[in-house]
């Protein structure tokens, strides 16, 4: 299955106006028209989903610096327990470099294993796209990573062992925040060959304060090259892409993802090195950390 994820980073004081989600649509359309692509309204137009996201890594972004992100994200659904998913990716402009890298975990933990493209901006006051390939693993398991040695980290995740990380170095939410997501609809797309996405509106700020952090403006087309071409889809999908740049040009600002400027709130930290991480140890024991019974457990 091929995943294409488009994003458009957006100013975030722009999206603090109430207005704002009403022309973000107004552009989509203008865009959808022009490049043939359907857009059907979102059937819940007011509703906006809320989740808490938590990225994990040592003091001196050991995990960032060597391209792997690690997140946990908590979706709270009206009259039910709380929904967590655990993220673990790699990432690279590289596409084969990117599928080198083994994501899996060691021990038997459920989880969903997904390779997907990243298309980006080209650059500051340039039209064009850029790609950011991730391999990544989703884990639905109950987790604590709060104070979790790296060392137990990387025997859950094997590819994490070749790192010149200190293995007693603990496991913090980054910069200590907690990120706010609100996610809005705008409606849903339909390309050719049938292949639909459905375009969001992300805001991000951070508890506590509620800071703005970070906007995106984002669709993902996902199908199946033995049974679809890609040539024509691809095509009107990248020129929807380019489309809302040109539309959306005040309303975008230069630089990278979400999770880039949530890791230069603090920019004071060191590069180092440090000695090779111990052995791992047996995996039944490193899979503690998750939980199949609800309950999350730290390490022992």
């Amino acid at each position: 299955m091929v995943y294409r994820k488009f994003k458009l980073p957006l100013d975030p004081s722009r999206l603090t106006d109430p207005k704002a989600l009403a022309r973000f649509r107004t552009a989509v359309h203008h865009a959808a028209d022009i490049t043939g692509v359907a857009l059907a309204d979102p059937v819940w137009r007011e509703h906006t989903r809320s989740r808490s996201v938590i990225f994990y890594d040592t003091d001196e972004f050991d995990l960032y610096r060597n391209s792997f992100i690690l997140r946990k994200r908590t979706r709270l659904s009206r009259g039910n327990s709380p929904h967590q998913e655990m993220v673990f990716k790699f990432r690279h402009p590289d596409r084969l470099m990117a599928l080198r890298i083994d994501p899996r975990p060691a021990a038997e933990i459920p989880h969903i294993l997904r390779f997907k493209e990243q298309v980006l901006p080209l650059g500051p006051n340039e039209r064009g796209m850029r790609s950011i390939f991730w391999h990544g693993c989703k884990i639905f398991e109950p987790c604590n990573l709060q104070e979790l040695p790296y060392g137990r980290l990387a025997a859950v995740f094997p590819t994490l062992r070749h790192l010149r990380v200190d293995p007693d170095a603990r496991l913090k939410s980054v910069n200590g925040v907690i990120v706010d997501e609100s996610l809005s609809e705008i409606g849903k797309l339909e390309f050719a060959e049938r292949v639909t996405a459905r375009a969001f509106c992300s805001f991000w700020s951070l508890k506590p304060g509620h800071r703005a952090l970070a906007g995106e403006l984002s669709f993902q087309i996902k199908y199946d090259l033995g049974k679809i071409s890609n040539e024509r889809l691809d095509g009107q999908s990248e020129s929807l892409y380019l489309e809302l740049q040109s539309r959306l040009a005040e309303w975008t600002i230069p630089g990278g993802t979400k999770v880039r400027e949530l890791y230069r709130l603090y920019t004071d930290k060191k590069e180092t090195g440090a000695g090779c991480i111990r052995q791992p140890g047996q995996a039944a024991e490193d899979a503690a950390i998750f939980s199949t019974d609800g309950a999350a457990h730290g390490p022992t």
